[in-house]
């Protein structure tokens, strides 16, 4: 209708009108571009905010997964210590040979953080939404990553430099009695709140007296390689923990 009025005012050389029509027409243009822009800008922005709370519901997942390896760390590092002592000064009495086969169950659970940051790598690699992220938002963003992924590369290099001293030992120890009948018994006690490991199924007995167990270097080693992960875990995990933490705490004094 615009358009055709615009003709006829050209034609009349009305150009008053022309003038008027013509300011009308690209208003009108420039306004639904603006509200396409508007509209467009709003639904990016949706979809920024919902990315950014799967990242931030799956770091505090994270975060949760990481303080429950440590507190478990925590009980596991105890016993393994406690043999350590005994093997090193070569106890045999029967108090001694109960600690060792204690320490079993701890010493077959190897230590290590299982992080998940797929929705926190998308976030951050979206570029069209940097427009939505202040720099502290992008650099608490950043931190996150980078300790996540981080935390998980590290014990994953950890456990594989270590993994050729994780030997069953066959010459000194033996699978003992079935723990459990079932797998659904095990599922049960795991339920329990009980930590789960291989003890639950057949436990670790020695088989060669407690004099030839203390003077075996591979056995020792044992010992030797799960102390050395509960503290390498132990230590970076509660660093990452407090890292994780404070760059929470920003993205939650931004606004995220």
């Amino acid at each position: 209708m615009i358009l055709r009025r615009l003709a006829t005012s050209i034609r009349k050389q009305d150009w008053f009108a022309v003038i008027i029509e013509t300011l009308i027409v690209v208003f009108g243009v420039y306004l639904g571009v603006m509200l396409g822009n508007l509209n467009g800008d709003r639904q990016q922005r949706q979809l920024y905010e919902q990315s950014l709370e799967r990242a931030l519901v799956e770091a505090r997942v994270n975060l949760q997964g990481i303080e429950q390896e440590i507190e478990d760390i925590d009980v596991r590092l105890p016993p393994v210590q406690t043999a350590l002592d005994i093997l090193r000064s070569c106890r045999t009495d029967d108090e001694a040979r109960a600690q060792i086969e204690a320490s079993f169950s701890p010493l077959r659970v190897a230590s290590g953080f299982n992080v998940d940051t797929k929705a926190l790598d998308q976030l951050i690699s979206n570029d069209s939404f940097l427009p939505f992220q202040s720099s502290d938002t992008r650099e608490a963003l950043l931190t996150l990553s980078a300790v996540l992924n981080g935390v998980r590369d590290q014990s994953e290099r950890m456990n594989a430099s270590t993994n050729a001293v994780v030997l069953f030992a066959e010459h000194i120890i033996q699978p003992g009695e079935l723990s459990h009948g079932s797998p659904q018994d095990v599922t049960g006690i795991v339920m329990s709140g009980e930590l789960a490991s291989p003890e639950l199924v057949r436990p670790w007995t020695l088989k060669v007296p407690m004099d030839v167990a203390c003077r075996d270097e591979e056995f020792l080693q044992l010992f030797y390689w799960s102390e050395d992960s509960s503290y390498f875990h132990g230590v970076m995990g509660r660093l990452s923990v407090i890292r994780i933490r404070e760059a929470l705490q920003q993205l939650d004094g931004n606004g995220a």
